[in-house]
């Protein structure tokens, strides 16, 4: 998963340039994938111009991304399979509101998509 660190320049105004750009050192040398000073306190949209257009740049570029799971298989499954392999759950059981959440997501043809974290808070694993 891609690591970006933003500065908030107007939260430390007081950085010098030879900190900021040791702090973009370290975060390099840490593993990020980008490292910028953003204003956006100060400036909005434009303060942080910089941090999306690195955002932008990182995502497109080449990803390794999978889903822990085949996308074809019903919720409950990926829910299991989310709680097994994360967060290291025997199994999961669902509350009653889960189940009709997931009986009317899998009815409305949502059963392919990405398992919601808003189901996972309604099990237990």
């Amino acid at each position: 998963m891609p690591v970006f660190l933003s500065h908030n320049e107007t939260v430390f105004s007081s950085d010098t340039p030879a900190e900021l750009a040791l702090i973009r050192e370290e975060a390099f040398a840490g593993g990020a994938d980008a490292a910028v000073v953003s204003n956006h306190w100060a400036l909005g949209g434009a303060g942080a111009r910089a941090l999306a257009e690195s955002v932008i740049a990182i995502c497109e570029g080449p990803s390794a991304f999978k889903f822990l799971y085949d996308l074809d298989l019903s919720i409950e499954e990926k829910i299991s399979i989310i709680c097994k392999e994360i967060y290291g759950a025997d199994g999961i059981e669902l509350s009653d509101l889960a189940l009709q959440q997931v009986a009317t997501y899998t009815r409305q043809g949502y059963g392919n998509l990405p398992s919601k974290d808003r189901l996972l808070s309604q099990c237990i694993c």
